[in-house]
């Protein structure tokens, strides 16, 4: 692994172990949309991938890779240690080459409409990350219900999402700034591809 890699990795534990243990406060949202349009490129995408325990699929970017094991169960022993208000069971990890990641959690937490979320999570993440406003947004992506947090620091860019289904479901895009403009088109995208399967996985 590279010493950018490992860099990478290491703001990644040391900062969402801090996202596991603080959440969101469903009722103040800057922005409310009934209908949230993405535009999809499917050729920035990779095949779909099923959630576990849930009727919802998407696509990983393309060229996006799945993290090997042993990087897999560092960053999950990480997570079970934290001290978590709510359990997050870590799914699956895929890396550009580049050094951005795209982390999937299950919410150990059968609570619907995100009720599981404590009430001061942008609070507590603006002392965190020492930012003044994060984006956020409430909407749903082909029927599926999605809130959506963007927080932005000098290092990189982290997309937050949580899912309301019949497993819900967290996912944190971390892009390193310097490659932002790059692989936006890719996130975009692939948080687009959010979808319903008909059967359930």
């Amino acid at each position: 692994m590279s010493y950018y890699y490992k860099y990478i990795i290491l703001i990644v534990v040391i900062k969402l172990s801090m996202f596991f243990i603080i959440s969101c406060n469903t009722d103040d949202f800057n922005q409310k949309n009934d209908a949230m349009q993405f535009y999809v490129d499917t050729s920035l995408l990779a095949n779909s991938i099923y959630l576990e325990n849930s009727n919802i699929s998407l696509r990983p970017p393309i060229d996006w890779s799945l993290i090997s094991e042993p990087e897999s169960t560092q960053l999950s022993i990480a997570i079970k240690d934290g001290d978590n208000i709510f359990e997050i069971l870590l799914s699956n990890v895929f890396k550009s080459q580049n050094g951005a990641l795209m982390i999937i959690s299950q919410v150990q937490s059968k609570v619907n409409n995100f009720g599981y979320i404590p009430p001061d999570y942008k609070e507590l993440l603006t002392q965190q990350f020492s930012i003044k406003d994060i984006p956020s947004l409430k909407f749903p992506i082909n029927e599926i219900p999605i809130l959506q947090y963007l927080i932005s620091t000098n290092e990189f860019v982290i997309i937050r999402i949580f899912i309301d289904s019949i497993a819900n479901y967290q996912i944190d895009y971390i892009i390193p700034r310097n490659i932002y403009e790059k692989e936006l088109k890719k996130v975009e995208s692939s948080i687009g591809s959010i979808n319903k399967t008909k059967e359930i996985k």
